[in-house]
C-alpha cells in the first residue's frame, strides 16, 4: 500500500508540470544562446582576427623603422584611434561598474521596468511585474483575482522557492559570505477577502533568482487560474 496521500501525489504532479516548464525553457534558451554563439564565431573569423593582426604589426613598428620606411600616415593613426576609444570604453565601463548599486544598498534611480506575465497557452495577462535594481513587486493584471489560499501558491511559490531562497541567504549569512541586509525577503499584500494586491522581494540579487521567480510565479498563478475555472 502507497505511503503516500493523494495530496501528496498531486503535488507532485504540479511540480513535475513545472519541470518538465523549466526544461523546455532552458531548452530553447540554450538554442538561442547558440546561434549567437555562431554568429560572433563567424563575426570573430572574417573580421576582428585580421583587424588585431594589422593593429598588431603597425604598432611593433619602432621609430628608427619608421623614420626609414615611408608608410601611409593614416595608417599609423588608426591604431592609435583604436587604443583611445578602449580606453574611453574601459573608463565608461568603469564608471559604470563603480555606480552600480550595490545588494541592499538604496538607489536613487526610481525608473521601474514593467514586464508582464502571460499565460502560456494564450497569452492571457496574470500579472505585472515592477522590476528595480534590487527589488521586485508583482501586481495582479485587472480583473485577475488570485487569492492566497488557492493552491499552489502557498504550498509552492511561498514554502518553496521563495522560502528556500531565503534559508540559502540565512546559510550565506552565518557563512559570512553576505550580510545580514543582502539577504532576500518578500511581503505578500492582499485585501480583506484574501485576494493577492501585491507581492514584493527584495534582494533577489542575480538574474538566475530573477527568472526562477518570473518563471514559477506564471506557472502558479496559470494554476490558481484553473482553479478558479478560468
Amino acid at each position: 500500500m502507497s505511503n503516500f496521500s493523494e495530496d501528496d501525489v498531486r503535488r507532485a504532479a504540479e511540480v513535475r508540470e513545472w519541470l518538465i516548464k523549466q526544461i523546455s525553457d532552458r531548452q530553447e534558451e540554450i538554442e538561442r544562446l547558440r546561434t549567437t554563439l555562431s554568429l560572433i564565431d563567424n563575426l570573430l573569423k572574417h573580421g576582428s582576427f585580421r583587424a588585431a593582426s594589422n593593429i598588431t604589426s603597425s604598432v611593433a613598428l619602432s621609430p628608427a623603422v619608421s623614420a626609414e620606411v615611408p608608410v601611409n600616415s593614416a595608417k599609423i593613426s588608426n591604431p592609435i584611434k583604436r587604443q583611445g576609444i578602449a580606453a574611453t570604453t574601459a573608463t565608461s565601463l568603469e564608471e559604470t561598474i563603480a555606480n552600480e548599486p550595490r545588494p541592499g544598498q538604496q538607489t536613487t534611480d526610481k525608473v521601474k521596468e514593467l514586464r508582464p506575465l502571460k499565460r502560456v497557452k494564450d497569452n492571457l495577462l496574470l500579472a505585472n511585474a515592477e522590476l528595480l535594481p534590487n527589488s521586485l513587486e508583482i501586481i495582479p493584471a485587472e480583473g485577475i483575482i488570485l487569492n492566497v489560499n488557492t493552491p499552489p501558491f502557498k504550498s509552492f511559490f511561498l514554502n518553496r522557492i521563495l522560502e528556500g531562497m531565503k534559508t540559502k541567504d540565512v546559510e550565506k549569512v552565518s557563512q559570512k559570505q553576505i550580510k545580514n541586509i543582502e539577504s532576500l525577503d518578500y511581503q505578500v499584500e492582499e485585501d480583506n477577502n484574501g485576494s493577492i494586491k501585491r507581492i514584493t522581494i527584495i534582494n533577489y540579487r542575480d538574474k538566475e533568482r530573477l527568472n526562477e521567480i518570473f518563471n514559477t510565479s506564471t506557472w502558479v498563478f496559470t494554476r490558481m487560474i484553473e482553479k478558479s475555472g478560468k
